[in-house]
């Protein structure tokens, strides 16, 4: 009987210990403070402050602000929903077992802030950059001496066949959208465009209201003068008719200088009536 109940031991031991084996394995542990002092020690990350060790990460220091632009600043003001490009002092320059992750700090989690930041892979060498938004209510001040994200190692089982090559490999200095920028450029292009587009119907829809009240105004005025002018003789009324319309012309004529709008048509006719108006009011005046 114990001679059994060994046996079933033995065979329940073996199927647990089979299953154990057969369960994944996590192939990313984080390293503690001792080993990223070696990796500090080795030139995996250089540029380094001792302070700024973490039992599990280090504190990476600001280097500049980042603009769309390409243009470098100590100091940022980011409105709600407002993104910043960050670089930091440190400089990575992984082997083929490690890859480092960015963190955002739970001070700036609990400030507002949300951080995008890739992945970096074995054999990548970069300065460390991410990018941090704003995501709460208010205006949130960044400059280079606050402390906003930390980076973490992470071994990888086995070395990898092929180490990171891509277009962002040895960026030390920003290059923004560097070789993906082709790749945007189109619909940057478009996007231009779209805007163009609304701003330019923007400007009819002012020209068109503008345009409307200047008529109804003239409409007005004519009637007014044609009443003011009943019974005086037919050339007074046509010159004060012919200078009426002259005048609101004008005022059409300099409306679209101001709003410029695309067709020729538009900016040449109103001046056209206004002088053809003036002119005929004159030849009435001092041949009838």
């Amino acid at each position: 009987m114990e001679k059994a109940n060994g046996i079933a031991k033995s065979i329940y031991m073996m199927h647990y210990c089979g299953s154990i084996a057969f369960l994944p394995r996590r192939l990313q542990v984080l390293l503690s403070d001792s080993k990223i002092r070696e990796l500090i020690s080795s030139g995996v990350l250089t540029e380094t402050r001792s302070e700024n060790l973490g039992p599990v990460s280090y504190d990476l220091t600001t280097r500049a602000f980042h603009t769309r632009e390409r243009q470098s600043l100590e100091k940022v003001t980011l409105s709600p929903g407002d993104s910043t490009y960050v670089s930091t002092v440190e400089i990575i320059k992984l082997p083929k077992n490690i890859a480092a992750r960015v963190l955002l700090r739970n001070s700036r989690i609990r400030q507002g802030l949300s951080l995008d930041a890739p992945l970096y892979f074995p054999g990548h060498h970069t300065r460390v950059f991410f990018r941090v938004t704003n995501m709460s209510s208010d205006q949130i001040t960044l400059s280079t001496s606050d402390g906003i994200a930390q980076l973490v190692f992470e071994t990888v089982e086995g070395n990898v066949e092929h180490p990171y090559e891509g277009s962002f490999s040895d960026e030390l200095d920003y290059r923004g959208l560097g070789g993906y920028k082709d790749i945007y450029a189109n619909e940057i292009e478009m996007i231009d465009k779209k805007t163009d587009e609304v701003r330019d119907i923007e400007k009819h829809m002012y020209a068109n209201v503008l345009a409307l009240m200047a008529i109804f105004a003239a409409i007005f005025t004519l009637v007014n003068v044609n009443v003011v002018a009943a019974g005086k003789c037919l050339s007074q009324v046509l010159v004060l008719n012919l200078t009426t319309v002259g005048s609101f012309g004008a005022l059409v004529a300099l409306i679209t200088a101001v709003v410029k709008p695309k067709e020729r048509w538009a900016r040449i006719t109103p001046w056209i009536v206004a002088i053809v108006a003036f002119a005929v009011a004159i030849l009435v005046a001092i041949f009838l």
